[in-house]
């Protein structure tokens, strides 16, 4: 029987592959550690699922030694290939060998292309591109469904080494920068184990971007300026701005006050149109993480769910650069498949037009469609942020082929005594699709019906001072956007580069703002050799990539290059490493000022690390000097602790109430107030405390003698009620979010919480 080998990338991909060929008909197998799915009786079918990259590459065990001494070694060393994933190596040699037909199924990018060439040098060995002949296929599909797999298969194309040769030269360089750069600054700085300092080559300039910004905000010298606003009324009171602008010299203002003093104006222009309100364009990566950061999704979060989405077959593939729907894709039939869903009011909104015509946005592109549904969801599928992405993703879909909105637009020019002011009014007369697009809304301002040559009421004119502004941090939609803009990383990449700043403590909040680490890191870098932290640079690169791509240039010609590049930069910062180290040992001890202290009139400072904070006073002998766990942002309260008079603080943690607290982890305030009662295990204490991933729980005050835990409701206040379970001696605790108040017991599956949610009436609370 022939033997047909379908090498797919993620294991919820291959399960819906072999579905979709085998009619359901399929069967999953674990044979001596080997995993795959079958089916098929004229031609057997494998699917080997893999997890991504099977295979790494590493510098060999003699160069895995952090040492400065070796650092000129690693540029030009031989990488060695692991095996990330032995079950899928197994497999892939077990059955691909004995193959008469292989098929590579992974996502089509460049990622996916290398993971698929990866798998057949395992069947084929190393000069596997020498081999190929038509027992080699590439299935290209862009959403995981039934129509799109079976077309895939049944008009296969070649594997396109030119695209994989792309994403293998950037793994290589990506590889080289990061782990170079990443040991001579640690190693210079002597930050090691958990601390290390982490560079990259799009990382760096990402990282240079928000200091940047930070450093021009810090230096912004603000210039005063001063404008007039007129308050008029016909029927309604309006605005109106001068027309002339801003004042920089409060005197001419007050002349031009002075000026149009009346008690009425004049009319001299005024003009009614309209205006169409834009539909927006389809979904690329970059568009659908910058709308979904509105929402307040971290960008690399959202990725995570889109691609879980594409994987279960609702959604098309989510790392796409195209913004134009292809004439291939029926629109209408994927309307259809909507019909039936939340969302049928606005299907039939969409169905009803006459014609159909889908918006077009810049980005044109063959590999794969703009973001969309392929599938309905039906009710209770999905919940919480899958839900919301995937409401965020048909709706969209829903907008660009709706139509366009409209509005009524005001304009008049008002005469007080020869000064001008204009005013504007703005309605929307058709919300088109607006009324399926609810993340927009569209700025309205009433203006009455005038006529030229009629009088309105002057009610006042203000002088109004104000101050030019610097210019705004980039919240995480616009630092995507510039990303882009820059050339910096991929659509693919773009969401992990602002994960790893902020999870390596470069970055914080959002807006984005550098941390001390950050600012000093970047300022060491410039001090020595600022090209790194250019876009410049790695856009040059990622347009290497794109010619490698294209089969312009080679892999060896692009790498040699950057390594060329690479020794250059590490020669410079060895000749300063001293200079980087003191740089950024100063910066990281400048910390953040939060507030005076409370005891003496001194700046209290936050020192942070990846873990640890360090709260300090800056006067000499101050008590106020701790070590806490980091886990969320910081403020003083403006009150002093009521047992020790330290500075009180509060802690505000994601999807928590926010924690008054006292500094000194010992103090009275802490231990009772987080004391709820006795271990029912050895009577210790048990306490309120944080995760190292910043979630409360309960814990024995006795650990790690002890190691009875309980979790705990992220919301709302907790409380002991003072009595005992009867079930489990456990504390009973009391909750209360908002106007909601309940007791449980922390044993979560406790008797006591199942009779209590058994028998809550309707409208009361029960524990859950």
């Amino acid at each position: 029987m022939a033997l047909r080998v379908i090498i797919a990338e993620k294991a919820d991909a291959a399960r819906r592959i072999a579905y979709f060929l085998s009619d359901g008909k399929s069967k999953a197998r674990r044979t001596k550690g080997l995993n795959f799915i079958e089916f098929g009786e004229d031609e057997k079918s494998i699917v080997i699922p893999l997890s991504g990259h099977i295979i790494e590459h590493d510098f060999p065990d003699s160069l895995k030694k952090w040492s400065m001494d070796t650092l000129q070694d690693l540029i030009g060393a031989s990488l060695v290939r692991v095996v990330k994933n032995r079950s899928a190596y197994n497999t892939l040699k077990e059955y691909g060998e004995k193959s008469d037909r292989i098929i590579i199924a992974t996502d089509y990018d460049r990622e996916g292309e290398l993971i698929g060439v990866e798998a057949l040098e395992i069947i084929l060995g190393q000069d596997a591109r020498g081999r190929l002949d038509s027992k080699v296929q590439r299935a290209k599909f862009s959403a995981l469904t039934g129509d799109e797999i079976r077309k895939a298969f049944q008009e296969p194309i070649g594997v396109d080494y030119y695209l994989a040769d792309a994403a293998g030269a950037r793994e290589e360089i990506d590889l080289l920068w990061g782990a170079i750069l990443t040991r001579f600054f640690s190693l210079a700085t002597s930050r090691l184990g958990k601390n290390f300092l982490s560079l990259g080559r799009v990382q760096t300039p990402t990282l240079a971007l928000v200091v940047q910004r930070e450093n021009e905000i810090r230096e912004f010298k603000p210039e005063p300026f001063w404008k007039l606003e007129g308050t008029f009324h016909k029927k309604i009171d309006f605005t109106g701005q001068y027309e002339g602008g801003v004042f920089k010299n409060k005197d001419d203002a007050v002349r031009e006050l002075n000026r149009a003093s009346s008690e009425t104006g004049l009319v001299e222009d005024y003009s009614v149109g309209d205006e169409r309100i834009m539909k927006p364009p389809p979904f690329n990566t970059t568009e659908f993480l910058r709308e979904v950061s509105r929402l307040g999704i971290a960008p690399a979060r959202a990725m995570r769910i889109a691609e879980s989405l594409y994987t279960r077959g609702y959604i098309s593939y989510p790392r796409t650069d195209n913004t134009v729907y292809q004439r291939s894709i029926s629109l209408k039939s994927v309307l259809q498949k909507l019909k039936n869903s939340a969302f049928s009011k606005e299907v039939e909104m969409v169905l009803s037009q006459e014609k159909i015509v889908p918006s077009r946005g810049r980005n044109e592109a063959t590999d794969h469609p703009p973001i969309y549904p392929v599938a309905a969801a039906k009710q209770g599928e999905l919940k919480g942020e899958f839900e919301k992405i995937y409401e965020l993703i048909v709706r969209r879909f829903l907008a660009t082929l709706y139509r366009e909105g409209k509005k009524e637009v005001r304009n008049a020019r008002i005469s007080v005594n020869g000064v001008i002011f204009v005013s504007h009014g703005s309605r929307v007369t058709d919300p088109g699709w607006l009324a399926l697009y609810p993340y927009r809304k569209v700025k309205e301002e009433e203006l009455p019906d005038l006529e030229v040559g009629e009088k309105v009421s002057v009610k006042k004119i203000d002088l109004i001072e104000d101050a030019t502004k610097p210019p705004p941090r980039y919240d995480l939609a616009n630092l995507l956007k510039t990303m882009e803009e820059l050339m910096l990383g991929t659509k693919s990449t773009r969401h992990d580069i602002i994960e790893k700043l902020q999870s390596r403590g470069f970055i914080e909040g959002n807006p984005v703002r550098p941390t001390p680490l950050g600012s000093g890191l970047i300022t060491s870098v410039r001090d020595v050799n600022g090209r790194i932290a250019d876009p410049e640079m790695t856009a040059t690169l990622e347009k290497d990539m794109d010619l490698i791509a294209a089969g312009k240039t080679s892999k060896a010609t692009v790498t040699d290059e950057s390594k060329k590049m690479l020794g250059q930069v590490l020669a410079e910062f060895m000749r300063n490493k001293d200079a980087i180290k003191e740089t950024i040992h100063k910066k990281v001890n400048e910390g953040e000022v939060i507030g005076d202290c409370p005891l003496d009139g001194g700046k209290i400072t936050l020192i942070k690390n990846r873990e640890l904070i360090r709260m300090k006073c800056s006067t000499p002998g101050c008590r106020v000097d701790f070590i806490m766990r980091a886990g969320g942002k910081i403020e003083l309260t403006g009150k002093q602790c009521s047992v020790c008079s330290l500075p009180q603080l509060k802690i505000i943690r994601r999807g928590q109430s926010p924690e008054i607290r006292c500094p000194d982890p010992k103090c009275t305030f802490n231990t009772e107030k987080n004391e709820v009662g006795k271990c029912p295990s050895d009577g210790g204490q048990l306490v309120i405390r944080q995760s190292r991933n910043g979630k409360r729980f309960l814990g024995c005050s006795n650990y790690p003698n002890c190691h009875v835990t309980y979790p705990l409701p992220q919301m709302g206040n907790v409380k002991p009620t003072g009595e005992t379970c009867t079930y489990c001696a456990s504390p009973l605790l009391s909750i209360q979010r908002g106007k909601s108040k309940w007791v449980f017991c922390p044993k979560m599956d406790c008797e006591f919480n199942r009779k209590k949610k058994k028998g809550a009436k309707k409208g009361e609370s029960a524990a859950t």
